[in-house]
C-alpha cells in the first residue's frame, strides 16, 4: 500500500496516522512480514484494461506506421510497436508472479483510433500517468511501468521533433 502524508500525519494505506514516515513504512513492512498481501486491493479488471490498452497500442501504432508518408514517423512508430509488447509482457508476468494470480478479464474490444500518431501517443502517455496509481504499487511493478512510460515519452519526442 502506498505511504502518504496527510494533515494529521503519515499513513500506510488507510492505517494511521503515524508520527513519521519511517513509522508508516515500518508498519507496512511488519504487515508484509506477517503475510499481508495486497490482493484485496488489486482490481484485476482495472489491471486487465491497463494491460489490454497497452497491448492494443501496438496494433494501432502498427497501422499508423503503415499509413504514414513520413519516414521519421514511420521509424518512430516501428520502434514503439517493436518494444511495447515485450514490455507489457514483462509487466503482466511480474504482476501475476508477485500476486500469484492470472489476470482476467481483458477488454473484449477496442476502438480503431482515428487520431494522428502524436496525438494518440500523448493521450496514451496521459493514460499511463493517470492509471498507474490503480496498479499494484510494488516497486518492481512500478519500475516496469516506468520503462513503458519511457518508451512512450521517447516516441512522443521522436514524433514531435524529428521530421
Amino acid at each position: 500500500m502506498p505511504i502518504s502524508k496527510k494533515s494529521d500525519g503519515w499513513y500506510w494505506g488507510s492505517k494511521g496516522p503515524f508520527a513519521s514516515k519511517q513509522k508508516a513504512i515500518q508498519v507496512g513492512q511488519a504487515a508484509h512480514a506477517s503475510g499481508f498481501k495486497e490482493e484485496s486491493m488489486m482490481d484485476e479488471k482495472t489491471i486487465g484494461s491497463f494491460i489490454g490498452t497497452l497491448l492494443h497500442s501496438a496494433t494501432l501504432t502498427h497501422i499508423q506506421h503503415f499509413q504514414t508518408e513520413s519516414y521519421a514517423q514511420h521509424m518512430a512508430l516501428a520502434a514503439y510497436y517493436d518494444g511495447i509488447v515485450e514490455l507489457v509482457d514483462s509487466l503482466t508476468e511480474s504482476i501475476q508472479g508477485a500476486y500469484e494470480v492470472i489476470i482476467s478479464p481483458y477488454p473484449a474490444m477496442f476502438g480503431v483510433g482515428d487520431s494522428e500518431p502524436l496525438t494518440y501517443l500523448q493521450s496514451l502517455r496521459d493514460y499511463v500517468r493517470n492509471e498507474r496509481v490503480n496498479m499494484p504499487q510494488d516497486s518492481e511493478i512500478q519500475n516496469e511501468i516506468d520503462t513503458i512510460a519511457t518508451l512512450i515519452n521517447q516516441t512522443v519526442y521522436k514524433l514531435r521533433f524529428l521530421k
